[in-house]
């Protein structure tokens, strides 16, 4: 069987005939010409801009310019005509479609993939836009990305049609038009949150299926609700899609499943409507590799118009985010954790505030890990309410002693890990939380943290001096047994102590005020905000202010550090998570 192929020659070529080919490897692998007939070599034409769009020919010798996998940094115009349509979704959720367009109606004259592209003017083909059939003319705007080094093609959902069959976006073809991809804006944190177009951008860029490390903000308004406009009253979340002016828009971005205000479950008369603001945090995800959205039942709205959880009187319940300046009730960490993979820990710690029910002997004290087990309400009566903590640690994150025990009725913030037990018990992670507060006693002010030290608290940190004072009187190689703090100002981050991209971690030194001094403290192998790891984009400055929490070791007996991997930035330049 014959292979006949397109192969663009040197530009040095001013024309071409007819000619045909046998056995000649495409130069884009996956693009193949009809078995039959011949292959028109066109010349490219073109410079890509609305005035004067590419030919087929010329954004191939585009692309060939570009590395394997490598999107384009602008959209570029592109005309040719419809000569294969694979797909078009008029019925389904994604509303696009999959076709190529040719230098001719043949498909002789090179071949280009249009990847789930949309409609004049960015309209979806499964509310009104006119499906495209092949003999179509067709000019598309769209990045362009040479995929696996073998196919080039239009960048997935960036790419609509600007004219078809001769009519243009806003003409009397019979299609509405609405507004062409959007400029990407934000960073993606708290202060400066994605648009929808910066979210699509930075999620395209994430392996297919597979998590953000971190959570990320994401800022628009409500265009529309998916699944008829109702929300889930089995899982208490919503579907919808935002947009930078809440009007539909090939860059509008799709909130899968998230959850509501402070993280709970949505009610009927929670829910948001089209036109609200809303400000997305949580992970995101790339899902299969062609829709960016968020990961089911790990985000939720942290601002509704303005508001945020914590925002007045009249916020629903359930108005915490389990930081330590609003920790979860036992109601709302049971309703949080229930949205949680089963049996996968979280990646950061949360607090928990309420009273100790009482202890039995089956859920006490444990001689040989030197845990305690309890369950804890609101009031420390046994009610519905009631969280579990299991085999949690003492004040100041050390093991307990028969004489530290706590007691029913006692008052405590715990913190740790949490973790849905085979995806039916909510309950703290087995030695990975503590008793952060008791009565209203930290281990800082008699709360029976130890003797260890005076400082080092949240409430009074160590300067980076004092943090060296204290971890030179340690055994040598001796991890401390509890967290401590340490404030200071970063100094240069060196090429040697930066970014580790294989663990996630960074290393670097502070001092009291970010000059390179005697008394500067070694930050080893630290984690990012929240005590995950960091990504490229998050790492923090030479000159910025940290609050380091983590375990302390004198390693080899003439270095005071941090633990590997044991310790994270409590707060940035006075921001934490």
């Amino acid at each position: 069987m014959k292979r006949i192929t397109n192969y663009l020659i040197a530009l040095a070529v001013a024309a071409f005939t007819f000619t045909s080919c046998e056995d000649v490897p495409s130069p884009f692998g996956s693009i193949v010409a009809p078995e039959k007939g011949e292959t028109i070599v066109v010349t490219p034409t073109g410079t890509g801009t609305e005035a004067d769009p590419y030919n087929v020919a010329a954004v191939l010798e585009y692309l060939s310019g570009l590395g394997a996998d490598t999107q384009s940094d602008k959209e570029v115009y592109i005309k040719g005509i419809v000569s294969e349509v694979q797909e078009v979704d008029v019925t389904g959720s994604y509303g696009n479609a999959t076709y190529y367009i040719s230098d001719d109606a043949d498909g002789k004259a090179n071949k280009f993939m249009i990847y789930r592209g949309f409609g004049l003017g960015g309209k979806k083909f499964n509310e009104g836009a006119t499906p495209v059939k092949a003999g179509d003319n067709v000019i598309i705007k769209s990045k362009v990305v040479l995929y696996k080094g073998n196919t080039p093609e239009t960048v997935s959902n960036n790419c609509i049609i600007v004219e078809l069959n001769g009519v243009k976006d806003g003409g009397s073809g019979g299609d509405t038009p609405t507004p062409t991809p959007g400029e990407a804006k934000g960073t993606g944190t708290q202060a400066d949150p994605f648009n929808a177009a910066g979210a699509n951008k930075y999620i395209a860029s994430l392996a297919a299926d597979t998590e953000s490390a971190n959570d990320i903000y994401i800022k628009g308004k409500i265009v529309k609700f998916a699944n008829n406009g109702e929300f889930n009253a089995q899982y208490g979340n919503a579907s919808f899609y935002i947009s930078e002016d809440g009007k539909e828009s090939s860059e509008q971005f799709y909130v899968f499943r998230t959850l509501y205000l402070g993280n709970v479950k949505y009610t009927e008369g929670a829910q948001p409507k089209v036109g609200d603001e809303v400000v997305i945090c949580g992970k995101v995800v790339n899902y299969k590799g062609n829709t960016p959205e968020t990961v089911a039942n790990k985000s939720y709205i942290y601002s509704l118009n303005g508001q945020t959880s914590g925002g007045g009187s009249d916020t629903p319940a359930g108005n915490n985010d389990g930081s330590l300046e609003k920790p979860f009730t036992p109601a709302e960490a049971n309703a949080f954790i229930a949205t949680l993979a089963a049996d996968t820990n979280t990646d950061k710690d949360y607090y928990i505030k309420g009273k100790i029910i009482e202890i039995t002997e089956k859920n006490q004290f444990n001689t040989q890990y030197g845990n305690c087990t309890f369950y804890i309400s609101d009031d420390g009566t046994d009610k519905d309410g009631k969280f579990y903590v299991f085999r949690t640690l003492y004040l100041g994150n050390v093991k307990y002693t028969e004489g530290t025990l706590p007691k029913a009725g006692d008052e405590v913030v715990i913190c740790g890990k949490l973790v849905n037990y085979k995806g039916n018990t909510p309950e703290t992670v087995a030695n990975q939380s503590y008793i952060y507060s008791l009565n209203g006693k930290t281990s800082a002010d008699g709360g029976g943290g130890g003797s260890e030290a005076t400082a080092g608290t949240l409430e009074k940190p160590f300067t980076p001096a004092e943090a060296n004072a204290f971890v030179a009187t340690l055994t040598a190689d001796t991890n401390t047994d509890k967290d401590y703090y340490v404030k200071g100002k970063i100094i240069e981050i060196t090429e040697k102590n930066q970014f580790n991209t294989q663990y996630g971690n960074c290393t670097f030194y502070i001092s009291d005020d970010g000059t390179d001094k005697d008394a500067k403290f070694y930050v080893f192998r630290t984690l990012y905000l929240g005590n995950v790891k960091y990504t490229e984009g998050t790492l923090p400055k030479a000159g910025d202010e940290v609050v380091i929490c983590g375990k302390l070791v004198n390693y080899k007996g003439n270095t005071p550090e941090t633990v590997a991997n044991q310790s994270y930035i409590y707060s940035l330049n006075g921001k934490t998570e």
